[in-house]
């Protein structure tokens, strides 16, 4: 039990945290400087509490490797390692996934850059439109206009 409460302190923290600084703003907004700073800043130190309380362990120091030159000096018969010492190189999923994609983009053919009209497509290549000439909603701007030099 006191196990899985030290696992969960560090989330319990950090969600707090974050609610608290949500709920400082609008403290802030509603309620003014002085409450909504003091809440912003307790909410900014238990977040850095779980923030901490988050972080990996260090590993123990039991599980630290022999040194090499420690071990006796090894003779012929020695010199073969025990299986359990052999390993494989394991792919991760990621890596196999990028020799996937790398596989798939070596197998693809690029098509051209090619337009289906290169030449209609091409700036100025454009049909020349002709001059635009007034309509009728200019006819009442130079009646009035008209009317001012008349007099």
């Amino acid at each position: 039990m006191k196990k899985l409460f030290l696992n969960l302190i560090g989330p319990l923290f950090a969600v707090t945290g974050v609610i608290g600084l949500a709920g400082s703003g609008i403290l802030w907004n509603f309620q003014g400087r002085p409450l909504g700073l003091t809440a912003t800043v307790i909410s900014l130190l238990v977040l850095t509490v779980g923030v901490v309380l988050l972080r990996p362990l260090a590993p123990s120091s039991s599980a630290t490797p022999v040194p090499a030159a420690s071990a006796p000096a090894a003779t012929e018969i020695d010199s073969v390692a025990p299986a359990e010492e052999i390993t494989t190189p394991t792919i991760t999923t990621a890596e196999s996934i990028e020799q996937e994609l790398a596989e798939y983009q070596k197998q693809m053919v690029q098509a051209p850059q090619v337009n289906f009209a290169p030449k209609i497509l091409l700036p100025g290549q454009g049909l020349l439109s002709p001059r635009r000439r007034p309509g009728a909603s200019l006819k009442p701007y130079k009646k009035m206009a008209g009317e001012l030099f008349s007099s």
